[in-house]
């Protein structure tokens, strides 16, 4: 098991621990904001469960059906759990406004405080460690899960701040419940940005377009046109540059290899690059996958120049030096116009 599926893992673990604990504790003292956070919890088990399905499958390598890879289904988890962490935060803010109008006979005591005190402490360590590592391998569901615990954190702290003046204000709980659903719901909203633009193709980050472009002029490389594209956690790039029209083929070849190369190296989360040369008219591929060698192409299209003098004159008549009056037989398939005068140089010409 990797170090993101063992996050992952363990977040579930932590989850159910505390959703049992703070449910319970709840029902005994009767506090609302208490079995809201517990509830709250039990989402956060679904939620790293999906983060966990959705990262195992990320994992797998590209194949006939998927040719670019299982990217989006870590992305389509994040999806799923920021619809987890929204829906929870509407049940909250509906037994919050409950509680409000009919208040219930608190009993708070040594429990309530410690449950919700290990519940700060368990979800501020989760919550570094998830977004740390989900920044490390560029893994969405893990920072959305994350940013999740990072919620989770706040409400614990409140809860745990206000059991202090609860029984001199009883509806304290239900007002502490009712914000906690309130922000849930502002930390949807934010998530849900950030999935939903990776699910439609958005463009990557300006951070990595001017990585891209940096790269690009370091090399003295005349930059046309730049497309990316978000692919799950990884990173798509459509580049079109322009070189001097004198350059050989081979020598366009040769260069956009390097480039290409170059950027995949640099750019951690850049899997997919093609290349195309104005000038030339020719294109390069280049694809890295998550296991094995990456793997390139290339296209060469017509030339953008016109041969001169395919006028299909047939196999007959010669090809004459305008300039010499050089002339020899015209041989069938060869064009006239491909033959240099031997005497002079020139372009011969059909006759």
């Amino acid at each position: 098991m990797n170090k993101k599926l063992f996050i992952s893992f363990l977040a579930i673990v932590a989850n159910l621990f505390l959703a049992i604990g703070k449910v319970i504790v709840g029902t005994i003292s009767k506090s609302a904001a208490i079995i809201a956070d517990g509830i709250n919890s039990a989402t956060d088990v679904i939620a790293s469960t999906v983060g966990f399905i959705g990262i195992k499958i990320a994992e797998k390598p590209a194949d006939k059906g998927h040719p670019y890879g299982h990217g989006r289904a870590e992305v389509i988890s994040g999806f799923v759990i920021t619809l987890i962490i929204f829906f929870s935060a509407i049940w909250i803010i509906y037994d919050a406004i409950k509680a409000f109008f009919t208040p219930a006979d608190l009993n708070i005591n040594y429990l309530a405080f410690g449950i919700m005190g290990i519940s700060a402490l368990i979800n501020g360590v989760m919550s570094f460690v998830k977004v740390r590592s989900g920044k490390k391998y560029n893994s969405v569901s893990l920072i959305s899960d994350g940013i999740h615990s990072r919620i989770d954190l706040l409400v614990s702290l409140a809860i745990f701040i206000g059991l202090f003046f609860i029984n001199s204000f009883a509806h304290l709980d239900s007002i502490l419940a009712l914000l906690v659903g309130i922000y849930i719901i502002r930390e949807a909203f934010f998530l849900g940005k950030e999935t939903t633009d990776s699910l439609l193709g958005a463009s990557a980050s300006k951070e990595i377009e001017n990585k891209i472009k940096e790269i690009i002029k370091k090399k003295d490389i005349k930059l046309s046109n730049l497309k990316t594209q978000k692919m799950g956690n990884k990173i798509f790039a459509e580049i079109i540059i322009k070189l001097p029209s004198k350059l050989k083929v081979d020598e366009v070849q040769v260069l956009t290899k390097k480039l290409e190369k170059n950027l995949i190296n640099q750019i951690d989360v850049l899997e997919y690059v093609t290349i195309q040369v104005e000038s030339h008219d020719v294109g390069r591929g280049y694809f890295q996958p998550s296991f094995g060698k990456g793997f390139g192409w290339q296209n060469k299209g017509r030339f953008k120049d016109t041969i001169k003098e395919a006028q299909g004159k047939g196999p007959e008549g010669y090809c004459i030096c305008s300039k010499c009056g050089y002339k020899q037989k015209h041989e069938r398939g060869v064009p006239c116009s491909t033959i240099k005068c031997p005497k002079c140089g020139e372009d011969l010409k059909r006759e």
